[in-house]
């Protein structure tokens, strides 16, 4: 196992800055030591995935306790996702900057997870919603909806149409899980269809990260009042060897476990797991082996560059010019491989590294 340094943590917790992981060691447990490196370290998910636009402008209504105000949000999707949703709805409450989030398979079925919730917060948290802020989107604009709003005493607010500045928070909100989750698909190679996994790690993982708003508080703590545990969290989309019972293995001679794709934790358990193996099937399980710096879904070429550039192997020069970077790459390719197929690696010297002709005759010896 490797030691758990700045760059796993950044990962974990889905690519914050320097500043909320140095206030994440004061209100975390099983927080591990850490160096932070004193410059900034390039990430291929940080570039690709959290180049801003402009920030939304503060919302002038803010609550004195939870649930006085909940924000709502709808975001589409252009293509199906793994269990066939096309929508997320989103859920921020406006004093303890808690966040749900729920997939849909249509529009329609915004009014009935909004009711949903509105159960969930009757029930887990004996409270009771007093404002509902949303745009003026299709799926709120129902008498229905609104009926059942006012029956509960809900206060309604809404945005103008085609002005979503005016729900602040949310769009704050779907900016920043998107930022994550962008950055975490992109680090990952994850296909597109896997969104709705990234977007229930995208929001477990936000819940439990510091916000400057709550002086540095996470969610987690200012709604339950506890400092969140987080020696669960692992790297999205990292490789994880599962273990297989007996009953899912091929037969007795098969492997006892599987090398799987890492894609979020399990609903009501944070230490039991959901990893997508090969088949392209959930297994749920609490037993696995992970490693953070390899990912499965990535191209050997992409996942390599990758861990270089996280590592701030930064070079002005192509890395086909440079001997050592290049070696470093190809060792690591072919350790992997090795790792993989159990085959040891003999003969292996930086002259056949950078040589084709000599690594593929060192590799049949």
């Amino acid at each position: 196992m490797s030691k758990v340094d700045y760059n796993i943590m950044h990962q974990r917790f889905g690519h914050p800055s320097k500043e909320v992981l140095r206030c994440a060691q004061k209100h975390m447990q099983h927080f591990p030591e850490i160096h932070f490196p004193t410059e900034d370290c390039v990430f291929p998910g940080c570039a690709l995935g959290k180049m801003p636009n402009r920030a939304f402008p503060e919302n002038e209504r803010c609550a004195s306790k939870p649930f006085e105000l909940v924000h709502s949000d709808l975001k589409s999707f252009l293509v199906t996702l793994y269990q066939k949703f096309k929508y997320i709805i989103t859920f921020y409450d406006d004093y303890t900057s808690h966040a749900w989030t729920m997939p849909l398979c249509s529009k329609a079925a915004a009014i009935t997870a909004a009711k949903d919730f509105l159960e969930m917060v009757r029930v887990q948290h004996d409270a009771h919603v007093v404002g509902w802020m949303s745009d003026a989107g299709g799926e709120y604009k129902s008498d229905l909806f609104d009926q059942a709003l006012l029956e509960k005493g809900i206060k309604i607010y809404q945005s103008a149409p085609r002005t979503p500045m005016q729900n602040g928070h949310a769009e704050h909100l779907g900016r920043t899980l998107m930022d994550k989750a962008e950055s975490m698909q992109h680090q990952a190679c994850i296909p597109d269809s896997w969104w709705e996994f990234v977007f229930t790690h995208t929001t477990h993982i936000y819940n439990r990260t510091p916000v400057a708003r709550l002086r540095w508080c996470t969610p987690h703590e200012m709604l339950k009042g506890e400092m969140p545990n987080i020696d669960h969290l692992c790297v999205f989309g990292c490789g994880a060897f599962v273990y297989l019972p007996a009953t899912a293995r091929a037969n007795k001679m098969a492997p006892k476990s599987e090398l799987m794709t890492y894609v979020s934790v399990a609903p009501g358990n944070e230490h039991n797991f959901l990893f997508m193996c090969s088949t392209n099937t959930v297994f749920p399980t609490a037993h696995a082996i992970f490693d953070e710096r390899h990912f499965p879904c990535c191209p050997k070429t992409s996942a390599n560059l990758s861990r270089t550039l996280s590592e701030g192997q930064i070079r002005n020069q192509p890395l086909i010019n440079q001997g050592i970077p290049l070696m470093i790459m190809t060792v690591t390719t072919m350790w992997n491989t090795t790792m993989a197929t159990h085959i040891p690696m003999r003969r292996m010297t930086i002259q056949s590294a950078r040589n084709p002709r000599l690594l593929r005759k060192s590799l049949t010896k």
